[in-house]
């Protein structure tokens, strides 16, 4: 059986919600409402369980898990979500460079390269990009400086979270290119998209 980077449980009166996430696998998780998916996500990056919820991430035990040891699990989690903002006094650059400013690495060259070369990759001009603070960019751009920021921060497990909501056709079609962007650094990484499902 493979390692689980995830595994994770709730039950509540109208849904009983399972996901099991294998350790440097890609996995689509379908949830039924949006109170459930947020519930999932937050615990995936507080790397704590509510009442009702079990969670494991990388085969520790969260409900148990010491503050410094749960610290520590959150900096394996990372999310490209709603729920993880830009901050709006900080351009584009800053908010990409924060995790390498706040932990003094990787340096800042190295972050600006690397963020040049996805940006431009994605179809973005870095120069201009970078500049902008985020109530200048539109959805899709904030998108992008969440998911640079992420790969600044180099997370084990990169959850999406309703990636494609409030996109176009064409839009869609650059955000469905972060996963690769992603496995060329992180090729042993777990990717998890989440989105919600209609009831049937």
């Amino acid at each position: 059986m493979s390692e689980l980077a995830v595994r994770y449980k709730r039950k509540t009166p109208r849904h009983e919600v399972q996901v099991a996430a294998p350790k440097g696998a890609v996995t689509h998780v379908h949830l039924p409402d949006d109170d459930a998916k947020a519930h999932f996500v937050t615990a995936l990056l507080k790397a704590r369980c509510e009442p009702g919820e079990e969670l494991e991430l990388f085969g520790e035990p969260a409900a148990s898990a010491p503050s410094k040891k749960r610290e520590k699990l959150r900096h394996r989690v990372g999310a490209v979500s709603p729920i993880v903002g830009l901050m709006s006094n900080l351009n584009a650059w800053e908010n990409i460079a924060l995790p390498a400013a706040y932990h003094g690495a990787p340096p800042l060259p190295e972050v600006a390269q690397m963020a040049s070369d996805v940006l431009t990759a994605l179809g973005a001009e870095p120069d201009y990009f970078f500049a902008r603070l985020p109530d200048e960019l539109g959805l899709l751009d904030r998108k992008i400086a969440a998911f640079v920021r992420l790969l600044v921060a180099a997370p084990e497990l990169l959850v999406f979270d309703a990636l494609e909501d409030g996109l176009s056709f064409g839009e869609c079609k650059q955000v469905a290119r972060f996963e690769a962007q992603y496995r060329a650094r992180h090729p042993s990484g777990t990717v998890v998209y989440v989105d919600t499902k209609e009831e049937s």
